[in-house]
């Protein structure tokens, strides 16, 4: 899996930001902040990307600078 790449996705009318590290997979997903979800690779609990449900109401309509803490 190609990990160099970033690869960010949002759906507008469910207000949803989808960022994978590396190519997009399947994923096991845990809330590690409200509405924030952390996805894991099943096999390896690899942290592959994250999940941001409402985030145009939670960093407005034009975010400047997003910073979200994860914890180990």
């Amino acid at each position: 899996m190609e990990k160099s790449k970033i690869f960010i996705s949002y759906d507008r009318e469910a207000d949803v930001v989808y960022l994978s590290f590396g190519k997009p997979v399947k994923a096991e997903g845990e809330e590690v902040q409200d509405g924030v979800f952390a996805r894991y690779n099943p096999g390896t609990k690899e942290l592959i990307g994250l999940t941001i449900v409402n985030f145009s109401k939670k960093f407005g309509a034009d975010p400047k600078g997003i910073s979200i803490p994860i914890v180990n």
